[in-house]
Order: C-alpha cells, then structure tokens, then sequence
C-alpha cells in the first residue's frame, strides 16, 4: 500500500515538480536581468546627479547676480512708491469723505422711500380686502345661478325622458 502511495504521488507530483523548477529557472534568469537593469539605472542616476548639482551651482550663481540686480532696482523704485502711496491716501481720504456724504443722502431718502411704500402698501390692503369682498359677493350669486340652471336642466331631462318614454 505504501508502494501505491509513493507511485501515485510520483505520478502526480513528479510533473508538477518539473514544471515548477522550470519557472524557478525562469525567474532566476529574469532577477539576474532585473539585476542588471538596476545597476545600469543606478549608473545612470549617478549621472543625472552629478550633472543636476553642476547645473544646480550655475543656477543658484545666477539666481545671486539676478537678486543683486533686483534689490539695487528696489531701493530705485521705493522712493517713486512712497510718493504713490502718500498720492492714494489722499485720493482715499477724499473718497471717503464722499461716500460718507453719498451714503448718508442714500439713507435719508430710503427712509422717504420706506414711509411713502408703507403708506402704499395701506392703501392696497384696503383696497385689495374691498375687491376681495366684491368679488365673494359675486362667486356667491353666479355659484347660486349655476345651481338654478343645473337644477333647471335637470327636470328638462326627467320631463324629456318621461315624455320619450
């Protein structure tokens, strides 16, 4: 029996084990290529980095000359803004002195504006619950009229009916 066993199981192992040294090999052979593309790209980087800080300090020299241009260019420009700015107080001032003289104006006339709407709105009101009345008055007698004619119409029809039989 156990001669059956080890036979079956070399049977059905034996392949499997096969093929599984197979992709071992085949896995092998592709780290060992992974391998090399990465010392390759290693190589490479050291490369770039090499030339990346070369470029870097020529940058970072122009980046000090630009700087030097640019403050000497400042203390030029910085008289000219003082005199701007002291220019736009005075502007700023000025308007604001007049938004509050607008704003005020705006205020007394929306408080006319307010007291004549209120004043309107009344006189609506009174007028819309007047109409309002007219018009209940109305819907009243023609709902009234509706009902005579309903009523009317239907004894024509009994009496059309009573006759036709």
């Amino acid at each position: 029996m156990i001669e059956q066993i080890k036979q079956v199981l070399d049977e059905f192992l034996s392949p499997r084990l096969d093929a599984m040294r197979g992709e071992i090999k085949d896995l092998t052979t592709l780290l060992v290529a992974q391998d090399a593309k990465i010392e390759a790209l290693r190589r490479g980087m050291e490369l770039a980095r090499r030339e990346s800080e070369l470029t870097r300090r020529e940058l970072l020299t122009e980046i000090k000359r630009i700087e030097d241009k640019l403050t000497a260019e400042l203390h030029a420009v910085s008289a000219e803004v003082q005199v701007v700015a002291a220019e736009i107080r005075r502007v700023n001032d000025a308007l604001g002195s007049e938004l509050r003289r607008v704003d005020e104006k705006f205020a007394a006339e929306t408080r006319a504006n307010s007291a004549e709407i209120r004043r309107a709105e009344e006189a609506l009101s009174t007028d819309f619950t007047r109409f309002e009345g007219i018009v209940d008055m109305r819907l009243i007698a023609m709902n009234e009229k509706l009902e005579f004619t309903r009523r009317e119409l239907l004894a024509e029809m009994k009496l059309a009916e009573k006759t036709a039989v």
